[in-house]
């Protein structure tokens, strides 16, 4: 009788998430219970990303993935996937009365929008993904802010005629020259070092964008970690039942310890995962949403001297592993990303957002964008070195992209890392790899100084 009395409340409880699933505006359609913790249950509409989702409940994507396995093989319309029940970002989630909501058109950019709603490109980026599709829904401001945000444009313009008295030819320029102090104005092409400094405050009137509170006396690197999507490896099973672990969070453990370990020497290393600044995991997911990638050739930095762990990638000639791996996530329709044929490039970042370099260079000072494009893991069971022992070999294949604030690659290249163990500790491997992999990739940036 007293089980029956205790279940009560939770049943309660349950009833009122459930109601609460169906009369809100995220589009889920239940709850459930997954390992003791509420779990709401969300069905995938047509023109959402796992970037969006992610930002829209606060829930990193590698955690959606690790939740709902079947996401390996991309994200498709109709399908229902568990999501960590999190009632504070539910509630900021939520659209209520008071959002106006724009429905994407074709041919729309954020800069047409930001006319048309009068606010700035930057608040649009902040209040949404940085990629935009026709028919998708966005927020475009708040019904109670209109009076206030136009009375704060007149006063900032006003405040800011000494630095910038054309904002509205500064946002529309589409030319390629960036800059730390307005990447989109072509005035600003030749400005100083010291014209730069001016930029070093807490807020930007003119983009609408809250600051990262950077260094100012320092040179400023943000870290992209590889993006979920873009990690193989052959060798999760063994290495999650030696370690306890679900098989998805080996590939976590791998992302976060590199992530970790590029710290540059005599930088401010800015990291957006696990961050300090409160917007990290949005802005991830925007330059996620903001890139793609394809098979490049290899640029290497002028500034890289001695290589400390690597080997010439050979040209692959027939079917490897990896590309038998790949070719599983590739049904039409179901891929994440249509990875072409490789030919001995190494797989690098395309930057298809034309405001991308605007938003980060304002917000986080960036002089240096280094992004980890691919990371792959591969056991030569073929070679075995003691099979009775599992001594064997295994390669960690690195893709990595640097780009400067100007959108320039300066850098862009795979290496080898070879691993002799018979360890399937995961956190013995990375031990023993993530800091010689980190140090080959921050050997392509200038000394701070530079």
């Amino acid at each position: 009788m007293n089980k029956k009395i205790a279940l009560v409340p939770l049943l309660l409880i349950l009833i009122g998430l459930s109601s609460f699933s169906f009369a809100g505006t995220l589009d889920s359609i239940g709850v459930t219970k997954l390992n003791d913790k509420l779990h709401i249950r969300y069905l995938v509409s047509p023109g959402e990303t796992i970037y969006g989702i992610s930002t829209k409940y606060g829930v990193p994507v590698s955690d959606l993935m690790e939740l709902n396995p079947e996401l390996e093989n991309g994200l498709k319309v109709g399908q229902v996937i568990n999501i960590p029940y999190n009632p504070e970002a539910i509630k900021a989630a939520k659209k209520d009365d008071n959002t106006i909501i724009h429905k994407v058109q074709p041919g729309e950019t954020f800069y047409s929008l930001s006319k048309k709603y009068n606010t700035s490109v930057g608040d649009l980026m902040k209040m949404n993904n940085m990629e935009l599709k026709a028919g998708q829904e966005i927020v475009v401001g708040y019904k109670n802010q209109q009076k206030t945000d136009s009375a704060k444009t007149v006063v900032n313009n006003n405040t800011n005629t000494n630095t910038n008295t054309n904002t509205t030819n500064n946002t529309n320029t589409t030319n390629n020259t960036v800059t730390k102090v307005d990447p989109k104005n072509n005035n600003n092409t030749n400005t100083n070092t010291n014209a730069a400094e001016v930029n070093k405050g807490t807020e930007d009137a003119n983009k609408g964008i809250e600051l990262y509170p950077y260094d100012p006396t320092k040179k400023q690197v943000l870290i992209i970690p590889f993006d979920p999507y873009l990690y193989f490896s052959d060798a999760d099973d063994e290495i999650a039942a030696r370690s306890n672990l679900h098989r998805t969070k080996v590939r976590q453990v791998f992302r976060k310890r590199l992530n970790a370990l590029l710290d540059v020497p005599g930088y401010e290393t800015i990291h957006l995962l696990g961050g300090k600044s409160k917007d990290s995991l949005t802005d991830l997911n925007k330059i996620y949403g903001s890139v793609t990638y394809n098979y490049q050739g290899v640029v290497v930095s002028p500034y890289y001297k001695e290589p400390v762990t690597a080997t010439p990638v050979e040209v692959k000639k027939n079917k490897t592993w990896l590309e038998r791996q790949k070719e599983k996530i590739q049904n039409p329709g179901d891929a994440k990303y249509d990875i072409p044929a490789d030919h001995g490039s190494y797989f690098g970042v395309l930057v298809k957002n034309p405001d991308f370099f605007t938003y980060f260079n304002t917000k986080y000072s960036v002089d240096y964008y280094i992004f980890v494009s691919q990371f792959e893991v591969k056991t030569n069971y073929e070679n075995c070195l003691d099979r009775a022992a599992l001594n064997y070999e295994r390669t960690f294949t690195t893709h990595f992209t640097i780009f400067d604030s100007t959108g320039k690659v300066i850098a862009g290249n795979k290496f080898k890392t070879h691993y002799n163990s018979n360890s399937n500790y995961i956190y013995q491997i990375v031990s023993d790899n993530m800091e010689k992999i980190a140090n080959r990739i921050m050997a392509e940036l200038p000394a701070p100084n530079q």
